[in-house]
């Protein structure tokens, strides 16, 4: 097989509102770490190509993600299933959008000084320029790629890590607090693909772990927070080797750094980098003392599902009540009077397009991207139907929208499951989507792996 990798520096450089925390009341004040968009270029030797893109951000909607696809195939003939982009969901950073407003998410924008009551307060000029200046980037940075591609090989391995911690712990009424849940059953791969040229030289650093990047509170800093650590570390500990979070299904998953007996802490900026260093730490002791097993790459297969997922639909009086409820603080009430908003004129969604991006590598060896903050038990679930260590589930790929509850979390209510309203949605999701989504893949890959 080729590859190459490519990367730039992508931090906003003036002062933006942050995406994250809904407390946040101003813009950003600079800088902790830098923001990077990096992309890996694997092609294997039937000459099939795959482009995986990161972004230090806290995702897109698919105004961003259509518009970078579709630039992606115009020049370079990479089709929207032959292209993942996964965010590594940082609240240091921005949300992103594109310059077609019928696929934009809304209710945030990079130019607004405060959460706003009403869609039509927000103007995306600002928006839209930083898009076309990551397009223009990563056209560069492919157009390298494709120039730069070297022989060499992929490599995978795995160890367990107990480097983050469920926030959903269940209490007596049948539902769940915001607390530390240490015996919590999650996901608890750690997966590390290297990439090594024809003189096995380390080149490429992929590690693939589902943990939201909130080791800090709502600062104004912008930073990748641990996972920029864990890579800035790798990078100098590997010279000559770019490193890349891989972000999983960790919807529900904190760093454990930050949980204190029943509660959760903001870590410090020193706190927030000794985690990035103990993650960066499993990551070498993988390197250099894992199994890692070959990737074949004698051909790629790639598929792009959208099934759509269905919400329940909530009577205004709910959202009237968050709305009129000062406790849940203003970014609550104000997301409630745009849903009402949404529902009295028409634009309140009911249903929404889910994109399940799904490479086989080879027979056994697959990446599962999906879309969304997808909970950890899907990275389970998933990882069950085939049982053989060698598939990677990737959350937060494609776009961002909302949270991807289980049917059991839907049940039990919670964060996770009651949200969203803030991204325009009706209700909570029915608890059907999980069959939808598990049935999706499921059918998709178990069909090709039979041949039919």
């Amino acid at each position: 097989m080729r590859f190459s990798t490519a990367q730039t520096n992508i931090t906003p450089d003036k002062p933006v509102f942050m995406h994250g925390y809904g407390k946040r009341d101003h813009k950003s004040e600079g800088m902790h770490d830098p923001l990077f968009m990096k992309a890996v270029l694997l092609q294997s030797d039937s000459g099939k190509s795959l482009l995986l893109v990161t972004i230090d951000s806290l995702g897109s909607d698919r105004s961003f993600t259509v518009g970078i696809k579709n630039a992606l195939q115009e020049h370079f003939g990479l089709h929207h299933a032959d292209v993942m982009i996964n965010y590594s969901h940082t609240h240091h950073s921005v949300f992103l959008t594109g310059r077609d407003p019928s696929l934009r998410r809304g209710g945030y924008s990079m130019g607004q000084t405060q959460w706003p009551s009403h869609e039509d307060e927000l103007d995306y000029t600002e928006d839209e320029l930083f898009y076309d200046r990551l397009e223009g980037a990563l056209l560069e940075m492919v157009r390298d790629c494709y120039a730069n591609l070297v022989e060499g090989q992929l490599l995978l391995a795995r160890a367990d890590s107990n480097f983050g911690v469920s926030r959903r712990r269940p209490n007596d009424q049948g539902s769940v607090d915001w607390k530390p849940y240490y015996e919590g059953v999650i996901d608890r791969d750690l997966f590390v693909l290297k990439l090594v040229d024809s003189e096995e030289r380390l080149k490429a650093i992929l590690y693939n772990y589902g943990c939201h990047t909130t080791a800090m509170g709502a600062q104004y800093l912008f930073s990748n927070d641990f996972a920029g650590k864990t890579s800035s570390w790798l990078e100098e500990a590997y010279p000559g080797a770019a490193a890349l979070f891989l972000q999983g299904c960790g919807g529900e998953i904190k760093p454990m750094k930050g949980a204190v007996g029943d509660s959760f802490k903001a870590c410090s900026y020193e706190e927030m980098e000794e985690a990035g260093v103990d993650l960066a730490n499993e990551v070498a002791a993988l390197l250099e003392h894992g199994e890692f097993t070959p990737v074949r790459s004698d051909g790629f297969r790639s598929q792009l599902l959208d099934p759509q997922l269905y919400t329940e639909r909530l009577p205004n009086g709910y959202y009237e009540r968050i709305m009129n409820d000062s406790a849940g603080g203003e970014f609550y009430q104000k997301s409630a009077e745009r849903t009402i908003q949404a529902i009295q004129d028409g634009s309140i969604k009911d249903r929404l397009p889910y994109y399940i991006n799904i490479w086989q590598l080879d027979d056994e060896t697959r990446i599962i991207g999906m879309e969304g903050e997808v909970s950890t038990q899907y990275g389970l679930m998933i990882k069950n139907l085939f049982g053989n260590g060698q598939t990677l589930v990737l959350g937060y790929t494609n776009g961002v929208f909302c949270y991807v509850p289980t049917a059991q979390m839907i049940h039990e209510g919670g964060y996770e499951a009651t949200c969203n309203f803030f991204f325009g949605l009706h209700g909570p999701f029915v608890p059907e989507i999980e069959d939808i989504i598990v049935g999706q893949i499921a059918k998709a890959v178990l069909t090709k792996r039979s041949g039919e």
